[in-house]
């Protein structure tokens, strides 16, 4: 009974703990933007995404700063399970950041046991377990940033629902699909407009450098790490790409929707 009582002790601390630590990292970090209602949102996961920038000449611009974040690969990488899939993708795992030394670890881990911590390709489940994937196997921690993602619920209702019927869902879509809300303890940072293809987000609207084209039309000014600071300029990007109706003249032909970008710590000193 003892060690029965004393491990519940030892739970119910250390989740005071990591709740206290998160509102520090609230407060120490005050947003740029004004705080979204989080109910407002349904979540799309958690990820570990390396800021970065792809070295565009179009992205050398007064508008955007030199360190982007984003749900685009194309312009920040996020860890994902399939580079322990092929020997071939040992490269893309160095580069963001996986311990060499622990390079077969995370081999075995990327097989089967990241099931329990995460969907493909790169989706995980909470904050809490890309923390412990972050502590167990990223070396270059520097840049890396633990984000969760929000899908308005008025977009879910329109884009997704259709979208998913009659068919076995995975990953973002299966999570969009239970509509579970965003856990409250990030900050956030911003909204990113991303098109959704082949299971994964696809491409940003810096893709198509639309940041000059949005800011001449609508003034729109993105703020840090490249992200909108207000939701209303994210819908009118948004609704002006759609307005194409996939026909590829305003950004790639695929389906688009916009985005919260929320930050939550990397570990507990933060």
């Amino acid at each position: 009974m003892f060690l029965r009582h004393n491990v519940t002790v030892q739970t119910c601390e250390q989740a005071l703990i990591i709740l206290m630590e998160a509102w520090r990292f609230r407060m120490a970090r005050p947003s740029e933007m004004e705080a979204p209602d989080f109910q407002r949102f349904v979540s799309a996961g958690y990820f570990l995404i390396q800021a970065g920038n792809p070295g565009w000449d179009q992205l050398r611009s007064e508008l955007l700063p030199d360190d982007l974040v984003s749900l685009s690969n194309c312009i920040s990488q996020k860890l994902d399970v399939s580079w322990g899939w092929r020997p071939t993708n040992k490269v893309s795992a160095l580069q963001f950041g996986v311990y060499e030394a622990r390079w077969d670890e995370f081999v075995t881990w990327c097989q089967h046991e990241y099931r329990s911590e995460m969907d493909i390709w790169s989706m995980f489940y909470s904050p809490e377990a890309a923390r412990r994937i972050a502590t167990r196997f990223v070396e270059k921690v520097e840049h890396l940033h633990l984000i969760g993602v929000g899908l308005p619920t008025d977009l879910e209702v329109a884009n997704w629902r259709e979208s998913a019927e009659g068919r076995e869902t995975y990953g973002i879509e299966k999570r969009i699909e239970q509509r579970l809300p965003l856990t409250e303890s990030g900050v956030p940072l911003g909204f990113e407009v991303v098109s959704f293809e082949f299971g994964n987000f696809g491409h940003s609207w810096l893709c198509s450098y639309l940041h000059f084209e949005m800011h001449n039309l609508f003034g729109i000014q993105p703020g840090k790490y490249g992200l909108m600071r207000f939701e209303q300029d994210a819908r009118r990007v948004y609704e002006w790409i759609d307005e194409d109706e996939m026909k590829g003249h305003r950004a790639e032909p695929a389906p688009y929707d916009y985005w919260l970008l929320v930050e939550y710590p990397l570990n507990l000193s933060q």
